[in-house]
């Protein structure tokens, strides 16, 4: 253990390191519900744009990947690539200076780390591109059910499955104007939930208990 600590804050594993930690407790407060995955963007519009139409990002071919994602994936497999490749280095006999076998292992970890982001963002891609017959203000009205530990007007998600099979997970809050008196335990998880509205300004889904 105490190696593998010392490899992974050792150069160039460190550069990654770090990352790897943010992206970790990133995706934890995505899971609890607090942020969505695409809270970081890049947008289409302004100087991000490229002459052949998309977006600064997509024109690295991630497609309609989250950025988010696509840093994690990149993060985690640079992480991996530079972790081995240092390990590897260490167990051999070696005259080339450890500056030099270190740059190559961190250029090795971006490129491989952005190559295996890139192949694994196409089928992802499917994941998150946006049903085109479905907007959010179509879901108004539907019922769906809490999948983190609450809902609150600050954080919380739900699954919401329609009759042809189509799963969304979405963002939902409770509305700070909802009546008194309203149990907590209505928001728990697995409890069965309405939505009533969407905030676009949110981005999010304000939702009431189907009993009350």
């Amino acid at each position: 253990m105490t190696e593998f600590l010392e490899v992974a804050l050792s150069f160039p594993p460190i550069v990654f390191s770090f990352g790897l930690i943010a992206v970790f407790l990133y995706w934890i407060v995505v899971i609890l519900g607090a942020l969505d995955v695409d809270i970081v963007d890049f947008g289409t519009d302004g100087d991000a744009e490229v002459e052949a139409g998309g977006s600064f990002w997509s024109a690295f071919g991630f497609g309609a990947v989250p950025i988010t994602v696509v840093l994690s994936l990149w993060i985690t497999l640079g992480w991996i690539v530079t972790v081995l490749g240092t390990t590897w280095v260490r167990s051999t006999d070696m005259v080339i200076p450890a500056a030099v076998t270190g740059a190559a292992t961190l250029v090795a970890g971006i490129g491989v780390g952005m190559l295996g982001a890139k192949l694994l963002s196409a089928p992802l891609s499917r994941i998150f591109a946006d049903a085109p017959a479905t907007s959010h203000r179509d879901l108004i009205g539907k019922a769906c059910v809490v999948r983190t530990g609450t809902v609150t007007t600050d954080s919380g998600q739900a699954e919401l499955a329609e009759e042809d099979g189509t799963v969304h997970l979405i963002n939902v809050r409770r509305s700070v104007h909802e009546p008194e008196g309203i149990d907590d335990e209505l928001f728990s998880r697995h409890s069965k939930l309405v939505i009533f509205d969407y905030d676009e300004s949110a981005k999010v889904f304000l939702v009431i208990p189907v009993e009350m």
